[in-house]
């Protein structure tokens, strides 16, 4: 069946395009990833015509290997069709240049705050860093995150302040943080924490921390908290969540 064979290869590839262009790929597979998507769903769309003709003869698995490529199709399809969530859109944004995955991250790696001297980083980068080099963290660093808070927390005088961090795909997103003092910021308030590193006493049990919406897994880290010398409400940038993780400065911010 040369002419299925070309088929299933057309409907594949052009899945594959269709979703490294639309504004869903995030959810399955890291943006970075969106040119290999492209090129390989081209080579399926430009290979179609030749599996379709193809001279005909028998081929391993037949009607079952169509089969199981027309329900893989589907389901890929209900997928990029269904999928729905309460967030900004990381596709757009991409497109419109807000997102960057090049080698050098944009603008100034370091800043000045109240005189003071700031390395701009992620929490995520922060987060790796406490846990497997905490001498080769910033003496003072800056990072953004959203502002949670819980009963526990509140009768510590401590929040979380966390941000979605995307290894490779929405399923494995997890809301990392680090417990500070953050004053009376409201939850759910966008902030830039300007501090340093400071043993963290007791780490917080898991029932303590507050949920995140976006993430089924939050974490905080359990050796440090940030010593905040300033919090500074921002507005939630264009895009909220965290692809980029860097070893060393400029960081990925």
């Amino acid at each position: 069946m040369p002419l299925l064979d070309g088929l299933a290869l057309l409907l594949l590839g052009g899945l594959l395009a269709g979703l490294a262009l639309s504004e869903r790929y995030w959810y399955f597979l890291n943006p970075r990833f969106i040119p290999v998507s492209l090129v390989t769903g081209a080579v399926l769309i430009l290979l179609a015509p030749l599996a379709a003709a193809r001279a005909p003869g028998p081929r391993p698995g037949g009607v079952p290997r169509l089969l199981s490529l027309g329900l893989c199709l589907g389901l890929a399809a209900l997928a990029v069709g269904g999928v729905s969530v309460e967030s900004p859109d990381p596709g757009s944004a991409a497109r419109r240049g807000g997102l960057d995955f090049g080698p050098v991250p944009e603008g100034p790696s370091r800043i000045i705050f109240k005189g003071r001297e700031y390395v701009r980083m992620n929490l995520a980068e922060l987060f790796l860093l406490a846990d497997q080099r905490p001498t080769d963290a910033p003496a003072r660093f800056v990072v953004r995150g959203v502002v949670r808070r819980s009963p526990a927390l509140d009768g510590q005088g401590q929040a979380l302040v966390s941000r979605v961090a995307v290894v490779c795909c929405l399923a494995d997103a997890v809301a990392a943080g680090f417990l500070a003092d953050l004053g009376h910021t409201p939850q759910g308030q966008w902030v830039e924490v300007y501090g340093r590193l400071e043993p963290l006493g007791a780490a917080p049990r898991s029932s303590d921390l507050p949920k995140t919406p976006e993430a089924a897994v939050t974490v905080c880290n359990e050796r440090f908290r940030i010593d905040a010398e300033g919090v500074v409400p921002v507005s939630q940038p264009e895009m909220p969540y965290i692809f980029e993780f860097r070893e060393k400065e400029p960081y990925a911010w």
